[in-house]
């Protein structure tokens, strides 16, 4: 490897990993000193009796919680807002974001607005966050977004139909619980697709140009644990493989903190916003094509790859097997149940605005790191491609 000056690395998150981590939530509240907590989460988690056994454990302990539920998929700029209330008027000391990414990005964008005041919309884009956030716990309930230990956090703003992206050191929570007990009741589909999503957090941190053996040897081992223990996970709900997803999903999310992604998730993310793809959903669907995309910049990246993921590439020379591992990854996400297109997933295509998207796609900060340099046409190819 040539080295181009110093590479950074951080966590900052204190992480807490393991069946009956998130019994631990009362002590670590204690240790931040919030004694009146409020809890960021959304139907689902709620109705699955996760938030009640949250809140029972902290109350338990003597300290005194609030409930804001209400959270979309997308999390938007009026769930910022209507939990900020709950915050106001509770006058509350600190936040426990319980759920997927939604949750926790929600829970950010409390935190965001509790310290620096006006609107959440206000403080869009890198390093605009001027003041440290309250104590914010994070508690995941799926195996994907690696919110738990990440800077990011992304709201929708429901107005312009946006996406704003947030990222700044202090939006590391302070602590993170991740407790496979938590992801065991998430039903099979939201495995796959929350799973798939980490999946491409590794992939493309292992192949873009920010790299480094850090981020290698957390990636590459997420990936071969993603590998090893998706399809039990999804179609057996084998408790062990939800273990290892949870793990790997936070292992991933550590990664990409210190670098981004590639042109997976540039290429997704418009049509998450545009087509209401679920996220994960959408980054299995561009996975296979994005990889491929990719070969000619790293194929021995590629194959390592498909290694980690049980491919058998003997006797192949490194284009070969670069391409023998992107279909190992599409009979991954196959056996997953994940759809292998746009279509298969009921997305009317011929409404998409190819130019359109591929315009959006240019703007992500992945597309400059990417291994292989990215054009607007690459990326109607790429469309054209998941299709």
């Amino acid at each position: 490897m040539v080295w181009d000056g110093v590479h950074p690395f951080e966590c900052p998150t204190r992480v807490f990993y393991g069946w009956g981590a998130a019994a631990q939530i009362a002590g670590r509240l204690n240790e931040l000193g919030v004694t009146r907590a409020l809890i960021v989460s959304d139907p689902g988690v709620t109705a699955a009796g996760i938030v009640d056994a949250v809140v029972e454990t902290i109350e338990a302990a003597q300290l005194t919680t609030f409930r804001y539920t209400s959270v979309q998929p997308n999390p938007t700029v009026r769930n910022v807002e209507e939990a900020f209330v709950v915050w106001t008027a509770h006058q509350c000391d600190g936040i426990v974001g319980v759920g997927g990414g939604s949750a926790m990005d929600a829970a950010k964008g409390v935190g965001i607005v509790a310290a620096n005041g006006g609107s959440v919309v206000d403080y869009t884009g890198r390093e605009q966050v001027p003041l440290d956030l309250p104590p914010l716990i994070c508690i995941p309930t799926t195996c994907g977004t690696g919110s738990e230990v990440t800077f990011n956090a992304v709201i929708t703003d429901e107005s312009r139909h946006l996406k704003l992206p947030f990222v700044s050191r202090k939006l590391a929570p302070k602590v993170a619980l991740v407790d496979p007990e938590f992801v065991v009741s998430a039903p099979p589909h939201i495995v796959a697709s929350t799973a798939a999503d980490a999946l491409a957090h590794a992939i493309e941190c292992y192949i873009n140009t920010e790299s480094d053996p850090l981020i290698d040897a957390l990636t590459i081992a997420a990936i071969r644990m993603i590998g090893q223990h998706l399809a039990p996970a999804v179609n057996e709900k084998n408790r062990e493989s939800i273990a290892q997803l949870s793990l790997a999903s936070t292992m991933a999310g550590t990664a990409f903190n210190m670098n981004a992604n590639a042109v997976v998730h540039a290429a997704s993310t418009p049509v998450t916003a545009k087509h209401d793809v679920p996220h994960g959903v959408a980054n299995a669907i561009f996975l296979p094509a994005g990889l491929r995309f990719c070969i000619p910049a790293v194929p021995g990246r590629i194959a390592e790859i498909g290694v980690s993921l049980g491919a058998d590439l003997h006797g192949l020379n490194p284009t070969e097997a670069a391409e023998r591992s992107v279909e190992a990854l599409s009979d991954l996400l196959a056996r997953a149940g994940l759809p292998a297109s746009l279509s298969a997933y009921g997305v009317d295509v011929s409404a998409m605005d190819l130019d359109g998207l591929a315009a959006d796609a240019m703007k992500s900060r992945s597309i400059p790191i990417n291994p292989r340099p990215v054009t607007p046409e690459d990326l109607i190819a790429i469309y054209n491609e998941v299709m």
